[in-house]
């Protein structure tokens, strides 16, 4: 009995010795290795000489775009941790404004191996979109996932000028007419946008509004009177009386204006309203002839004054004046204006048969110190042309329109060979004060030597005409002789 069961222990003693040598050998030519993979953890014991050949004995494949840590050809030992980390596949949308961020394309699929958007922005094209203004959908740090989608906005950089101010702004506006909203540019309907509100904003730095208001204003116009001439033989040649006063009418004209930052761009007129109309003087003149009167004798000798008269030929004034000289036996200067001259020939053509000077005094009436330099020679050349054509004497004597003179005007006129004749005496004949005005005017500043200045063109000179009679008559009383302005 004792024998058998000796026998028995010492089998069973055999087989653990066996049991124990063979995993003893197992152990001794295997080993323990952790592999994180798909969200799983798996520990095996391998005899797999590096990483590529851990993962294909458990069966994990690997993507082209998957990495592993430590790499595949990395060799195996005791206590490695391998991790599987795999690749997933986004496609990244950028709007319309792409080219801010250098892209030629706003549409791409990105491979690569993330754990949150952010990373898998960072490693696509579109990187730079972290370092502009941009809003991202989903957000930056939100776990990704295979086919995921990551959009992104991208802010614009505009500077807006309105109202005498300039704003500086970022805006995700798709249209100019969006970024003036974001700024809290109002625009109203009649300003004026650059570019056009309805402009892809991407590509634009800078945004112009124009303020442009449309208002009404109202002027009002004088409408002169005419002058109606009836002749009658109750009054003696020469002699007038006013049989209705004129009066001037009003007019109110009404324009559209445009204003564009407070400034006028322009103005277009609307409406002509006659508020009064104009009533004509209707003038009574003589045609009776008048009794003789012998001339006064002019003084031999004696103090100077001289007499000068502007703005005609006049058809009716000047002849006029040219009866009182020559019945006082007086000599004056006519400042003629050439484009009357050649209205009235004859009446030119009699002031210098009658022994008086004439003066230039442009073409057109112009004032010299305005006009550019050909026009202000044309103006006084063809003056002096159309003189001496009609009368056979050029002037000597240049006097500037309204009296309008400066260096340059001076020294043109000098370089044309004539004199700049100006006066003394300005009774403002040509504002029509009344006769006795203009005679006191005169009397109150006269001396020996005055030049004094008349008008018997361009308007009604009746008054000129009456006033110059009663100046001859008191200066031939006092002794004074009447002759041209020297040089002239």
């Amino acid at each position: 009995m004792t024998t058998r069961w000796s026998w028995l222990w010492i089998a069973l003693a055999a087989v653990l010795a066996v049991g124990v040598i063979a995993v003893g050998s197992y152990l001794a030519i295997t080993t323990e290795v952790e592999v994180l993979a798909d969200g799983e953890r798996h520990v095996t014991r391998t005899t797999a000489e590096d990483v590529a050949g851990v993962l294909t004995g458990l069966d994990i494949e690997l993507g082209e775009a998957d990495e592993v840590a430590p790499p595949p050809d990395t060799e195996v030992g005791d206590g490695l941790t391998v991790t599987v980390h795999r690749a997933v596949t986004v496609e990244v949308v950028v709007d319309d404004r792409a080219d801010v961020l250098g892209l030629a394309e706003d549409r791409f699929t990105v491979t690569t191996v993330a754990d949150t958007m952010g990373e898998l922005l960072a490693a696509s094209a579109a990187a730079e979109a972290t370092e502009v203004e941009a809003r991202f959908d989903p957000a930056l740090d939100a776990a990704v996932a295979d086919g995921d989608r990551l959009e992104v906005e991208v802010a614009v950089p505009v500077t807006i000028d309105a109202d005498d101010e300039e704003r500086a702004l970022t805006s995700y506006a798709d249209t100019v007419e969006g970024a003036l909203a974001d700024a809290g540019v109002e625009v109203g309907a009649d300003d004026r946008v650059e570019p056009d509100v309805d402009t892809p904003l991407s590509g634009v730095e800078r945004i112009t509004v124009a303020r442009v208001e449309v208002i009404e204003e109202s002027e009002e116009v004088t409408l002169e009177h005419g002058r109606e001439e009836r002749p009658t033989d109750e009054l003696v040649a020469g002699e007038t009386e006013v049989a209705t006063a004129g009066r001037d009418g009003l007019r109110r004209d009404t324009y559209e204006v445009v204003l564009v930052d407070g400034q006028e761009e322009s103005r277009e007129l609307i409406e002509e309203e006659v508020v009064e109309e104009p009533v004509d003087e209707v003038v009574l003149v003589g045609t009776a002839d008048p009794e003789p009167e012998p001339a006064p004798a002019p003084p031999e000798d004696g103090p100077v004054v001289h007499l000068t008269f502007d703005d005609g030929p006049n058809a009716t004034y000047t002849p006029q004046v040219l009866d009182l000289l020559a019945a006082y036996g007086a000599q004056a200067t006519f400042f003629v204006v050439g484009e009357r001259v050649a209205d009235h020939p004859d009446i030119a053509a009699r002031i210098v048969d009658e022994g008086h000077a004439i003066g230039n005094h442009t073409w057109s009436h112009a004032r010299l110190t305005e006009v550019p330099e050909p026009t202000f020679a044309s103006e006084i050349l063809d003056t002096q042309a159309i003189v001496e054509e009609t009368t056979g004497t050029a002037p000597t004597c240049l006097r500037p329109p309204f009296g309008a003179r400066d260096e340059a005007v001076n020294q043109g006129a000098a370089d044309l060979g004539l004199e700049m004749a100006m006066w003394d005496i300005d009774p403002r004949d040509w504002e029509r004060p009344g006769t006795d005005t203009i005679v006191e005017r005169v009397l109150a500043e006269i001396e020996p030597g005055a030049v004094v200045l008349l008008h018997d063109g361009f308007r009604d000179r009746g008054q000129t005409v009456a006033a110059t009679e009663r100046l001859l008559e008191w200066l031939t009383d006092q002794g004074y002789r009447m002759t041209p302005m020297p040089g002239c």
